[in-house]
């Protein structure tokens, strides 16, 4: 399932570079490259699962010196991108290349070094990121623009989505209604238990209350309601929130929705 890769865990990226040698005649090589975290970013099937033309964060240690960044493929040689993109942090952001096949992640450097990954990186099917993306779908179904996200200066707890007044809302994700009521804050809302990814998905300034009642089954796509501005609202938006573990406001803790909800408007 896509539960996607925004629930994976990220590692501090190590930057080492190239430090000068003791008797002064040049520089010495840093550590071997090494991976100890990848992350899919695009077209993802799941955290660590892509296909072909997949865009993957690898983060570790000693990856400043990143040329080269490779997965196997079935006739023994290598799918390679040769010019992934390093952070000044030292994460590198890498393409998944044409017959590339699951395996570790190796990555060669500037001085001739190279690694293999201690995780594996998993190359699945486009047939099975349909599979995965049918499920999901943007729940802004018109023209719109981001505004704040998590945190935001006032402990903001989802990401605003911005849009005209009446523009029509669709649920996410198939789930159950655990919640349809108005908040002097939240203006009208509604909450979806997000059936098999342990998420709550959370609407907020919604026109009017939406037609879905408490406790129904709702479906991928299925008619919410539209974007309004009630409740404590600048100008229409949909505020949106994703709650883990045990969900809204019932032991869990508010993810960070931008990523997952970005990856849901790039197919739907």
């Amino acid at each position: 399932m896509l539960a996607i890769a925004v629930t994976a865990s990220v590692i501090g990226a190590g930057a080492a570079t190239a430090q000068a040698s003791p008797g002064g005649g040049g520089t010495t090589a840093p550590g071997d490259p090494d991976v100890t975290s990848i992350q899919c970013l695009t077209n993802c099937i799941g955290p660590t699962t892509g296909v072909v033309k997949s865009k993957i964060r690898l983060l570790g240690t000693d990856l400043a010196n990143t040329e080269v960044v490779s997965l196997p493929r079935a006739d023994g040689t290598r799918a390679k991108d040769k010019r992934p993109q390093v952070k000044p942090s030292g994460v590198v952001i890498a393409i998944v290349r044409k017959g590339a096949i699951t395996g570790p992640v190796r990555i060669a450097d500037s001085f001739g070094q190279s690694k293999d990954s201690s995780v594996s990186f998993t190359v699945g099917t486009n047939a099975q990121l349909k599979e995965v993306q049918s499920q999901y779908r943007f729940p802004v179904r018109g023209p719109h623009t981001y505004g704040d996200g998590l945190g935001a200066d006032r402990g903001h707890q989802g990401i605003d989505i911005f849009a005209k007044c009446g523009t029509p809302l669709v649920v996410a994700k198939t789930g159950v209604v655990k919640a349809n009521t108005y908040h002097g804050r939240a203006g009208n809302y509604i909450v979806i238990d997000a059936a098999g990814v342990k998420q709550d998905h959370m609407y907020a300034h919604l026109v009017k209350r939406s037609p879905l009642k408490k406790g129904m089954q709702v479906s991928t796509g299925q008619a919410l309601g539209q974007v309004g501005d009630s409740g404590n609202a600048s100008g229409c938006h949909l505020h949106f929130e994703i709650w883990g573990g045990e969900g809204w406001y019932s032991g869990g803790k508010p993810i960070d929705p931008e990523p997952i909800v970005k990856y849901w408007d790039s197919f739907s």
